[in-house]
């Protein structure tokens, strides 16, 4: 029997090109899994998104031993695949194969190697999903069940290898990198374009990253394409001639799946793919609807098996998506075979979503049958029925389909439309749905109910007030409406609902409160569970703002367990994503805000972008900010101010501006701070006194900035004031580290104190983990000698330090490594040397003998580490020290 030969190109990694994107979050990811006792780190995505190029910039940043193999289909024999394995391990090759005795000598030659890398070893395998033969798969199995402590396996697949792991889940030894952590975010989007040479405008930027959802390939392939052009003409294109690029781009998308996925699917599967694709998403009974089979479970799972871009939605009912740009290349190909049957599809969709009261997605696929008499017919019949499933894009979609059809002036019709301008926050659309209902009002006998239009035309208005911000005018037509028209209905709770964001943004947080908190009374009445969750976000920044974190952070979790499951990518989930990474902020749990707000970003870019996007940069900026990380912080607030500007939503324009403001001062940005404050005083004349309170706090810092500090203090007070009597607690701590920096300024070092003290004891009684944030990150040395006893003896602060469980979240980061050391009074040569003999058990009468001191002596050095380290017993002082690092 001949020894199957090696295969060279399988035993080491693709080469690295300086045109590589990097990605150190995901390479830290996975670090740290292999450092924690990890045993197989997982990618599991489809083809296209970077696996096998994350897994050799992790080879090349080890300096432990490793090994590669890119498993092919012949590994599925055995003795192939042990061949590999020994060869890669660099094991010499044996000159001759017996069989089964063979098979049994390479596995105890690479147990054998393997037992020996004692500094751990990290065995690499691309393309996993290949090792589909029991046998094969034993050996792979046996390595991650019983290999050595130090082994990690890096592994990539498409999809979930069919591996025996779930041990490995249950012994936390277990990590998976799916398509949600591989797919580009912007910022990486950007710098992939960079490296080719392309430089994308915003715009571009975030129709690129909305088209792909961070699907390398596909970006690759418009850069391609982008080449081509440039190349053609000589220049890069225009912006008016990017849609080019954009077709071409799609072509080679086409190409590629077609070679690399459609063609060597079943016939079976492939006719499946193609019915199913007529939805945005669809669950097995959907599916046996359009693909006319019972066995829609069974083909479900063999896409499932092979990673065929689907995506998995588990809430009340499971549902299904395919990646949109599968989905797209699926209905070109169907559309182009037989239209008549995808008319008939459509049709079909739509009659069971009908049944299933999915009135928005019944809507859409109408409009796609041309069918516009029952799109008529289903808004008139649901009008405020169609916000519930959060499908936006479709909603929108409707109002082009029956554009110019008969009817496309329908009363009804016109309501929805406000309702879907309500979410999308097109100012555009607002203004010309308050003519078209204004203009329904002046026709005889149109309107059923003129309250509701009028209603309808009063919070379009409010609306517009708010968003413009002109956020008194919008406190005066919400109230002028709410007594003019008390009728109780949706209309009126969505007039309650704005009248709040104004209050809320005036910092009125009480008054605020009691509107949101009836608003959403009303529409749990009315059933509005999906829209609802915009005045959850709302009630929750009021909640968090008076220091109830815990209340918030139960909201939104009940919002993501409630996220209504009629549809994947609902827009409403967009809101419970923004609230926990604002929960997570000011926990200061900055990694998890990062993830919150990053999903929250690619969810925003997948609907109209004045609907959500604007907000989600401006908090990823002050994520940025609270990081430490400058220049992402005012890149992301600069895109901020850029797209409110071009949505003209200047509400959100001012308060980005305010935030970026307090950025310039301390980076000494001279010439935004002339713009900001020319912008500040046009605003101030416009709008008096209704001033946002994060603009008045940056107008002082800005002002202390300018040597202004009578001014800024002026702020200050009335700014406490404000924040007192609406117990705002989050401004309050804001306004103690001002007024900690102005009595620093003018050399009161003892007040300075007292004031960060006041920070300290505030942010500890209510979870504020914003202390070394944005400002407070410049206080960091007075922080550090507020903590000392004596400096606090000094400057007369009587009231005790909260305990130390409590300070290391709220000052992490405070200093190097041994910052949580310094959060206590340092402990003295002695003391560190009896905590050190209490470690080896030792008791008081040894711990006497050994120092050469008296019993008491010794008693009086445990008190003080017990003092110092805010314990009452051994153990527990033991405990603590270990978690300080002070015991080696």
């Amino acid at each position: 029997m001949a020894m199957p030969s090696v295969n060279p190109s399988q035993l080491r990694p693709p080469v690295l090109t300086d045109k590589i994107l990097e990605r150190p979050r995901l390479l830290q990811h996975i670090r740290e899994a292999a450092s924690h006792g990890g045993r197989l780190t997982l990618l599991s995505t489809p083809l296209g998104y970077g696996k096998s190029t994350l897994l050799a910039q992790y080879a090349a940043s080890l300096r432990t031993p490793w090994a590669w193999l890119r498993l092919s289909s012949a590994d599925n024999q055995p003795l192939h695949l042990l061949l590999h394995l020994h060869t890669t391990l660099g094991l010499a090759v044996p000159e001759s194969a017996l069989g089964a005795v063979a098979e049994a000598r390479l596995w105890h030659a690479i147990q054998q190697r393997l037992e020996q890398a004692a500094e751990g070893f990290t065995l690499i395998l691309d393309d996993l999903h290949l090792l589909r033969s029991g046998r094969a798969r034993a050996y792979i199995e046996q390595l991650l069940r019983f290999g050595p402590p130090g082994l990690h396996v890096l592994a990539a697949s498409q999809g979930v290898p069919d591996l025996a792991i779930n041990h490995l889940l249950r012994e936390d030894r277990l990590t998976v990198l799916d398509a949600r952590e591989l797919a580009l975010d912007s910022e990486e989007t950007r710098q992939l374009a960079s490296s080719r040479g392309i430089r994308l405008d915003a715009n571009t930027l975030y129709q690129l990253r909305a088209g792909s959802e961070g699907w390398i390939s596909g970006l690759l392939f418009w850069f391609a394409a982008h080449r081509k052009q440039t190349l053609q003409a000589g220049q890069p294109p225009q912006p008016r001639a990017l849609r080019n690029v954009t077709l071409q781009a799609y072509a080679y998308v086409v190409r590629f799946l077609d070679e690399e996925l459609l063609d060597l699917l079943p016939a079976e599967l492939l006719t499946f793919l193609e019915r199913t694709s007529v939805v945005q998403a669809f669950d097995p009974a959907l599916a046996e609807e359009l693909s006319e089979r019972t066995d829609s479970e069974r083909l479900i799972r063999q896409l499932q098996r092979r990673d065929l871009f689907i995506e998995q939605r588990p809430g009340e009912r499971v549902e299904y998506r395919y990646h949109p740009v599968l989905r797209d290349v699926l209905y070109q190909h169907l559309q182009q075979r037989d239209p008549q049957l995808l008319r008939q599809l459509h049709q079909r969709a739509a009659a069971w979503l009908m049944e299933q009261r999915r009135y928005s997605e019944a809507i859409h696929q109408y409009g796609r049958a041309k069918d516009f008499n029952a799109v008529l017919a289903t808004a008139e019949r649901h009008t405020f029925d169609l916000l519930r499933d959060g499908q936006i894009n479709a909603l929108v979609a409707l109002l082009t389909q029956v554009s110019g059809q008969s009817g496309s002036d329908h009363f009804t019709l016109a309501i929805s439309e406000a309702s879907i301008v309500l979410v999308t926050n097109d100012i555009r659309s607002a203004r010309s749905c308050i003519g078209r209902l204004q203009q329904l009002l002046r026709r005889q006998g149109v309107p059923r109910h003129p309250e509701r239009v009028r209603q309808t035309i009063a919070y379009l208005r409010t609306l517009l007030a708010f968003l413009g911000g002109n956020l008194g005018h919008g406190l005066t037509l919400a109230s002028q409406a709410l007594q003019r028209y008390p009728q109780r209905n949706a209309a009126c709770s969505v007039l309650r609902f704005n009248r709040a964001r104004c209050l809320f943004q005036l910092g009125q947080l009480s008054a605020a409160r009691r509107d949101v908190e009836q608003a959403l009374a009303e529409l749990d009445t009315f059933r509005f569970s999906g829209f609802a969750n915009i005045p959850h976000l709302l009630l929750g920044e009021i909640e968090l703002a008076q220091g109830e974190g815990a209340a918030a952070m139960q909201r939104f979790l009940a919002l993501e367990q409630g996220s209504p499951a009629a549809a994947s990518r609902n827009f409403y989930e967009l809101f419970h994503e923004v609230g926990m990474g604002l929960v997570f902020v000011q926990q200061n749990r900055l990694e998890q805000a990062r993830q919150s707000l990053a999903r929250a970003e690619a969810l925003a870019l997948g609907f109209p972008h004045s609907a959500g996007l604007v907000g989600v940069l401006h908090h990823q900026a002050c994520l940025y900010d609270a990081l430490g990380d400058s220049p992402k912080a005012q890149a992301r607030w600069d895109e901020a101010r850029r797209m409110a500007r071009q949505f003209r939503q200047f509400g959100l324009y001012r308060r980005a501006g305010a935030w970026r403001a307090r950025l310039a001062v301390r980076e000494r940005d001279e010439d935004f701070l002339l713009d900001w404050l020319e912008e500040w005083h046009w605003c101030q004349r416009h709008y008096g006194e209704d001033m946002m309170p994060e603009e008045w706090l940056a107008y002082a810092w800005v002002q202390r900035h300018l040597g202004q500090p009578t001014l800024a203090g002026q702020i200050l007070a009335n700014l406490r004031e404000q924040a007192e009597g609406e117990h705002n607690l989050r401004l309050q701590l804001d306004l103690w580290l001002l007024d900690a920096t102005l009595c620093r300024d003018r050399g009161d070092q003892p007040a300075a104190l007292a004031r960060l003290d006041d920070a300290l004891q505030l942010a500890s009684r209510h979870g504020f983990g914003q202390l070394l944030h944005h400002e407070g990150r410049e206080l960091a040395e007075l922080f550090r000698q507020l903590l000392l006893p004596q400096v606090r003896r000094q400057a007369g602060l009587e009231r005790p330090l909260p305990p130390r469980e409590q300070l290391a979240p709220l000052l992490a980061g405070l200093g190097s490594d041994d910052a949580a050391q310094r959060l206590l009074e340092p402990l003295t040569r002695r003391e560190l040397d009896v905590l050190r003999r209490m470690a080896r058990g030792q008791n008081n009468q040894q711990l006497a003998d050994g120092l050469f001191v008296s019993l008491s002596t010794v008693k009086t050095h445990i008190n003080n580490l017990f003092r110092k380290l805010d314990v009452t017993d051994r153990d527990a002082a033991l405990r603590a020290a270990r978690e300080l690092r002070l015991l080696d």
